[in-house]
């Protein structure tokens, strides 16, 4: 019989399991941004999601299987608070210097979007990788949907890079639609990648 999936808020326990997971699932794109630094995205990820430690993590989750973190994912509502941008500042400056703190910077503005008022923006769905094709990330987004309805509101979206063919077709089996395109000539230069699907999934009353 296989083992449950539990999802669960994150603890501070979590945070440098999760950094990991992220790191590994997000590799090419944490290369790009740390460059010959690689070897601290890890401990920077983790200090910056400590920052959130005091309130309790609010957004963060983890997937737990086989009694270790096997995925993270991040929920944000339209008006949840975000880190304090001096503090994330002063933190990649101490680790990477002025230029690769100030590089860093740019590239998580790339990838950061807002939330609609009525929607939770889906973010950071990671899965560690002796663990993947073993239900985790439809776990999580399954528990994502539950939140969203917990917390009356009306859909949930996400942007997830046109190259990555898998996330997308576990996507569109659990009722999400493709909204628009973006293309970033940006992103293309910084990492590698120029077309974004924003994709929703609209939630019934």
């Amino acid at each position: 019989m296989p083992e449950p999936i539990e999802v669960r808020p994150a603890r501070s326990e979590d945070l440098e399991m999760v950094a990991e997971v992220l790191v590994e699932g997000f590799r090419d794109k944490f290369r790009a941004a740390f460059g010959r630094h690689l070897e601290r995205a890890g401990r920077v990820t983790a200090r910056i999601l400590a920052l959130e430690a005091p309130r309790g993590l609010p957004g963060l989750y983890v997937a737990e299987l086989d009694g270790r973190v096997a995925g993270t994912i991040a929920l944000r509502r339209w008006n949840d608070p975000e880190p304090s941008p001096f503090r994330v500042l002063g933190i990649l400056l101490g680790e990477l210097g002025l230029w690769g703190g100030l590089r860093l910077v740019l590239y998580m503005s790339l990838l950061d979007q807002p939330a609609g008022r009525y929607e939770v923006y889906i973010s950071d769905v990671a899965v560690a990788a002796p663990l993947r094709r073993r239900g985790v990330g439809r776990a999580m987004l399954t528990y994502a949907e539950e939140m969203a309805r917990r917390w009356n509101l009306h859909a949930l979206v996400l942007d997830v890079s046109a190259e990555n063919r898998a996330a997308i077709r576990l996507y569109r089996q659990l009722g999400y639609r493709e909204e628009r395109t973006r293309s970033s000539f940006l992103t293309r230069w910084l990492l590698g990648e120029e077309r974004w699907l924003r994709m929703r999934k609209d939630l019934l009353p």
